[in-house]
């Protein structure tokens, strides 16, 4: 089967290395091609996963599609038996093709509802939905959509480091690009009311990431998080800011907990990495998350956007420390493999085909 993938971003993030694994899984048993540039498409080169170059730009005004009839792309594309577009702003492009188009959509900035719904209604045969939530949010009947969890790649069988927690050291990571969204405001001044009340803890902090692009509020707001993290006088708390690493799994394993402190997230690619490291999550009970974290002796949820509620869940997550179950995490990671997802999407594109 020959599998056309597209998407307009070229930094990676956590879609973006999501769709370079689902393409590499892929590519084993079928012929596929990713249109992209910038970090994806050297990425895929690496994996052996065969690009066209492709760059675009915004391509929506509110609902309405700025179409392109790129000819040259249109021709090739017609050469494919799917088209899966992996970003919102690819969809103009791709009106009136004779392949069956499949969209992933990631979440709600990508307005999936409204009026812009109704018009991708037009473009697109099948809608995928990364979540429970998404599903929610996207506004197309019922036998439009559908979701598939993202998946990762699991590497289980390996030696999980043991960090038992002696009740004096704590060690905490978070995992994330420097996004408001992602909330480490949240976090730095929950750790700070924490450390008040628990006075007999050294607190380690480390934070994985950095700005994507050159945003300038991204940028803003990693200067904020910067200047807020070298103003705390408590002694307890150490932290240090890794900036980005492509194996994160090194700093989840030597971790307590994974806190992930976002306003908001579709799914959680960083949940799962710490489920199959056999690590606890503390995470916010909205979007993708409420479907990853099923069970207390997993992962303990709190109330987005509140630092009050963080801090008692972390509270209640060091308390009970020892009703965490590590073999209960690498079995709930086994459910959002890679291998899964890209059997699933199989499933779907045969279905396409043979309608």
């Amino acid at each position: 089967m020959k599998i056309a993938f597209l998407t307009e971003y070229t930094h990676l993030g956590g879609g973006e290395t999501n769709l370079l694994n689902l393409a590499y899984e892929l590519n084993k048993y079928n012929d596929v091609v990713i249109f992209c540039n910038g970090e994806v498409k050297a990425t895929a080169k690496d994996k052996s996963i065969k690009t066209i170059e492709f760059i675009t730009t915004k391509k929506w005004i509110k609902f309405f599609p700025l179409i392109s009839f790129n000819m040259d792309l249109r021709r090739i594309l017609n050469t494919f038996d799917i088209v899966h577009a992996y970003s919102v702003n690819v969809l103009p492009y791709l009106f009136f093709l004779k392949p069956r188009i499949v969209w992933t959509t990631h979440g709600f900035w990508e307005h999936p509802n409204g009026l812009r719904s109704m018009v991708i209604d037009k473009i697109v045969d099948k809608v995928v939905c990364v979540s429970s939530d998404v599903y929610r949010i996207a506004n197309f009947k019922f036998s439009k959509k559908m979701i598939i969890f993202l998946g990762v790649n699991l590497n289980i069988k390996r030696k999980i480091e043991e960090v038992d927690f002696d009740g004096i050291c704590l060690k905490l990571v978070c995992i994330g690009r420097f996004q408001r969204i992602k909330g480490q405001d949240i976090l730095l001044d929950a750790i700070i009311k924490f450390a008040k009340s628990h006075s007999y803890l050294k607190i380690y902090l480390s934070i994985v990431g950095d700005v994507n692009g050159k945003d300038k509020e991204d940028i803003k707001y990693k200067s904020e998080i910067y200047d807020k993290a070298q103003n705390i006088s408590n002694k307890n708390i150490e932290i240090a800011f890794e900036g980005f690493r492509a194996n994160v799994s090194d700093y989840i394993e030597k971790s307590h907990f994974v806190i992930i402190p976002s306003r908001y997230e579709s799914f959680s690619m960083v949940a799962i990495e710490a489920l199959s490291c056999g690590k606890p999550i503390i995470a916010p009970n909205i979007g993708g998350l409420m479907d990853i974290v099923n069970s207390d002796n997993i992962g303990l949820l709190f109330e987005p956007g509140s630092v009050v509620s963080l801090v008692e869940t972390l509270e209640e997550a060091v308390k009970n420390y020892k009703n965490f179950n590590k073999e209960n995490s690498l079995k709930r990671a086994k459910f959002f493999s890679i291998e899964n997802q890209a059997k699933q999407h199989m499933l779907l594109y045969k279905s396409m085909i043979n309608d």
